[in-house]
């Protein structure tokens, strides 16, 4: 009965007006977009603002003396074209990425076909297989920095037990690409044995049971079951790959520097010294907007790829 009262004894013109100063309901259709705001917000400014910051001061030159930037329109962009420095890491992170991806994805595609089938012990191994990529690029590199070390380092002992001389694994021009490559394939084969082991379990039984009844090898059904069946998702991963091995940094940093002379200086560092070391900071904005650029392509390839 009180509450019955309470609610009697407001007046009815209070309740208009209420009701008119409310907040308006949200349509279905705009409440999505209400709580992806924060998330939107976040994004624009952790990541958007930067690179906007960049292209902004690639338009300009910084003088060290005078602590004072001063436009100076293309002539970053003129600099990195005439120049060789920028051609010579292209090339270098040409090199990188190809190598690099070709061995993630024949190590994880025969990993993926290897713990597709059942055996003892496949999901520890599964398991334990996870290791080299949830660790960081800078840990990874500093346990290869032990292994490739010439004087204790693991690998050089083992080839002095079998009578081959030691070799110095990160100083010399010629092994030094190859001897970064092969700890980021290390680090990123079980993403790709990961991806291609969900792929190759979504392959139909049957597709397999019909090739043999026809007489197809191993090699028969591999070749025209199981690649022709994962042809988009190959693709697909070999695109993200790029991008991502485009983009690292921590790997080749710790293991090299980018030496020596300049056999290992991908883009990334080459910005990286442009910046922090040259202090160079318009010449390095213009360096990463043309990263930027290059990643929009492999980006372009990799939209159309996810439509297919």
């Amino acid at each position: 009965m009180a509450s019955f009262r309470n609610r009697a004894s407001v007046p009815v013109g209070a309740t208009a007006a209420l009701g008119r100063f409310s907040l308006p309901r949200l349509s279905r259709a705009s409440t999505p977009y209400l709580f992806l705001l924060p998330a939107a917000a976040a994004l624009l400014f952790i990541f958007f603002y930067p690179m906007a910051r960049s292209v902004y001061v690639s338009f300009f030159n910084y003088d060290q003396l005078a602590g004072e930037f001063s436009y100076t329109g293309l002539q970053n962009y003129l600099d990195i074209v005439r120049g060789n420095e920028f051609w010579n890491s292209l090339r270098v992170s040409l090199g990188w990425v190809v190598g690099s991806v070709l061995g993630q994805f024949l190590v994880g595609f025969g990993f993926a076909l290897l713990l597709h089938e059942r055996w003892p012990g496949n999901r520890f191994v599964r398991a334990l297989m996870l290791l080299p990529w949830v660790m960081p690029g800078v840990s990874i590199g500093l346990i290869w920095r032990l292994i490739y070390n010439p004087q204790f380092g693991m690998l050089n002992d083992i080839l002095t037990r079998l009578g081959m001389p030691p070799q110095t694994w990160l100083a010399d021009p010629n092994m030094a690409m190859f001897a970064v490559i092969v700890p980021n394939v290390w680090k990123a084969f079980p993403f790709v044995a990961v991806t291609m082991l969900a792929g190759l379990s979504s392959i139909p039984t049957e597709l397999y049971e019909a090739a043999k009844v026809d007489g197809a090898t191993t090699w028969g059904r591999f070749r025209f079951v199981t690649l022709p069946s994962m042809r988009n998702l190959i693709l697909i991963l070999t695109l993200l790959l790029c991008v991502w091995t485009f983009n690292f940094f921590d790997l080749p940093f710790v293991l090299t520097q980018g030496g020596p002379a300049g056999a290992t200086k991908v883009m990334p560092i080459l910005v990286y010294e442009s910046a922090f070391e040259d202090f160079q900071y318009g010449y390095s904005s213009a360096l990463a907007v043309v990263m930027t650029v290059i990643n929009m392509v492999f980006a372009v390839f990799y939209l159309r790829s996810l439509r297919k």
